[in-house]
C-alpha cells in the first residue's frame, strides 16, 4: 500500500486527528510584529541621517575678544617706520607693517614697531610698556604672564607710550593702569591670542 493510499480522509492526521489551519488571531500577531519591526528599522535609519546631516555643537564658546576697537588701515608691508599708522602715545594694533615679524619673548630693549606689527598679524598679544612710569610690581606681573605664555606674548620696553603699559592684538587695544591686574592681562592674552588675519604663524 503506497503512503497515498494509508494517509487517513479527510485531511486526518496519521494518528487520527484533523490537522487545523494557522488561528486568525496568530496571523495578525505576526503581521504586527513585521510592521512594527519595518517601523522601527526605518526610523532608525531615520535618525541615523539626522545625526550625521546636523552640525555637531561646538565644544567650547569662542571668548569675547577684550580691549577696545582699533580701526585698522590696509596691512600691507612697508620699508620705513614713516608708513606705519601710528597714534602718538599709542602702540599700534595693526594695520601697514614691516615684512619681517618680531619673535614671541621678553625683551628689555624696545623693537621696532613695523615689526611687532607683523607679529600681531600672526596672533600674537604684544605687551608693550614705558619703563620709566611702571611699577617694579607691574613689571613683575607683566613677565609672569609672557612667561607663562612664550609664545603668543611679546613683552617690550616703548618708550613712545604715554601711559605705563598697554597691551594689543590684531585690531584691539588695551591700556593698563597701576596695579596692573594679573587677571585682566591674562583675561586679554587668553581670549585675543590668534585672533588675527594670519593665526598661528610663528
Amino acid at each position: 500500500m503506497s503512503a497515498e493510499q494509508r494517509r487517513p480522509p479527510g485531511g486526518a492526521s496519521s494518528d487520527g486527528r484533523a490537522s487545523k489551519p494557522p488561528s486568525p488571531n496568530r496571523a495578525m500577531l505576526i503581521a504586527a510584529v513585521a510592521v512594527i519591526v519595518v517601523v522601527a528599522v526605518s526610523m532608525a535609519g531615520g535618525a541615523l541621517f539626522f545625526a550625521q546631516a546636523q552640525p555637531l555643537p561646538q565644544a567650547t564658546p569662542v571668548p569675547n575678544l577684550l580691549g577696545d576697537t582699533v580701526p585698522l588701515k590696509q596691512a600691507d608691508h612697508v620699508q620705513t617706520a614713516a608708513q606705519l599708522d601710528l597714534v602718538p602715545g599709542l602702540p599700534p594694533a595693526g594695520g601697514p607693517h614691516f615684512a619681517q615679524p618680531e619673535r614671541p619673548g621678553v625683551f628689555t630693549a624696545p623693537v621696532e614697531d613695523g615689526r611687532a606689527i607683523h607679529s600681531l598679524e600672526h596672533g600674537i598679544v604684544w605687551i608693550s610698556y614705558r619703563a620709566d612710569l611702571i611699577a617694579p610690581a607691574d613689571l613683575e606681573v607683566l613677565r609672569q604672564v609672557a612667561a607663562a605664555h612664550p609664545r603668543d606674548v611679546l613683552l617690550s620696553p616703548r618708550p613712545a607710550n604715554a601711559g605705563p603699559a598697554a597691551i594689543t592684538s590684531w585690531g584691539r587695544r588695551l591700556n593698563l593702569t597701576a596695579p596692573i591686574s594679573m587677571m585682566a592681562v591674562e583675561s586679554f592674552v587668553v581670549a585675543n591670542v590668534d585672533k588675527s588675519p594670519e593665526p598661528g604663524v610663528r
